[in-house]
């Protein structure tokens, strides 16, 4: 069996102090460049691993993000993870995801001192959520949001508001007078965001926005689709304004099965610009979400906080362009 280098064969082998090897393992300042360079020469040379479980015991960098998702079966995740992987790897970092009972999770990670710090995406159960950042405060662990933002916390999202208000124009400007908005859990922020930009900018073209009628889905295919009927009964609306895509595809299902066409019975309109928007047909019109940028900036944000250097702003909102297709009766742009 191939034998573990240690940490002070290293040492002796640069001539420096095992503390110094330390220091350049977890990348302290107040070592010379020379030092660092003569150090990671040995590391390579005599193949050094260093064990990464006992230096988190003893005060050191684990060179671990945890990343705390609520559900990463969603096609939102897919491209979030894929710019937090794509930086984390860049940088020298492994990402430990979690996502079932996530919340408990994060408490045992913590008191393991198994991560530098932690990237949250935080959606409901807003109490239990505080709990765990103020133990991450008590412990000096750095952490950073997606989405929702609590102001006190650092965090990146996206102009809701704003993407739901372009929106607005877009179907003010097509001349829409029956208009539905199908919302998400009522407790949910970012459907809750889209749907006071979307009144907002309907306010600013001069269109009453309580004439808007709201129903709410749960974000699903399925609640999209068996939405319609009710939706339909109270009253045959001209647009649909979905707070996501999946409940736009799940009315788009809907409606082909009962032989309402679209856009020409019904027009129709997403948020999100999940993969298969511009692949169905109609192409869905919606607003599109960085995510994958969101997952970079997060993850680079993090690494900033993890290694001493204080962020320029504590909030990063990302624009959310509207992205125009054939479901609204336009031409694709």
């Amino acid at each position: 069996m191939t034998r573990q280098i240690t940490i002070e064969e290293v040492a002796k082998h640069c001539g420096v102090s095992r503390a110094t090897v330390s220091r350049v393992l977890n990348k302290e300042p107040r070592v010379r460049p020379s030092t660092i360079a003569k150090v990671e020469k040995a590391i390579q040379e005599l193949g050094y691993n260093p064990n990464i479980h006992a230096r988190a015991l003893s005060g050191g960098s684990t060179k671990t993000i945890a990343v705390l998702m609520p559900g990463t079966w969603r096609d939102y995740y897919n491209p979030l993870l894929k710019g937090m992987d794509e930086v984390s790897a860049r940088r020298g970092y492994y990402l430990l995801i979690r996502s079932y009972n996530y919340l408990s999770e994060a408490h045992r990670i913590l008191q393991e001192k198994r991560a530098d710090g932690f990237i949250i995406r935080n959606m409901d159960e807003p109490e239990e959520h505080r709990k765990l950042f103020r133990k991450l405060e008590q412990q000096g662990i750095p952490f950073i949001l997606i989405g929702n933002p609590f102001p006190q916390y650092p965090s990146i999202h996206i102009d809701n508001v704003g993407g739901a208000r372009a929106m607005a124009h877009h179907f003010f400007h097509h001349g829409f007078k029956q208009i539905v908005f199908l919302a998400g859990p009522e407790t949910n922020i970012d459907s809750n965001d889209r749907y006071y930009g979307f009144r907002l900018g309907l306010a600013e073209c001069g269109f009453d926005p309580d004439r808007v009628r709201i129903f709410r889905g749960d974000y699903s295919i399925e609640s999209g689709s068996s939405l319609m009927p009710e939706i339909l009964s109270s009253g045959k609306p001209e647009a649909i304004f979905a707070a996501n895509d999946r409940m736009a595809l799940g009315i788009l299902q809907y409606c082909r099965t009962q032989g309402i066409q679209i856009p020409a019975d019904l027009a129709l309109a997403g948020f999100d610009d999940t993969f298969f928007s511009q692949y169905i047909h109609p192409s869905l019109t919606t607003v599109r979400q960085p995510i994958l940028e969101m997952g970079s900036l997060a993850m680079e944000k993090l690494i900033q906080l993890i290694e001493g250097h204080p962020l320029a702003s504590p909030h990063v909102i990302l624009p959310a362009p509207l992205i125009v297709r054939e479901s609204c009766g336009c031409a694709p742009t």
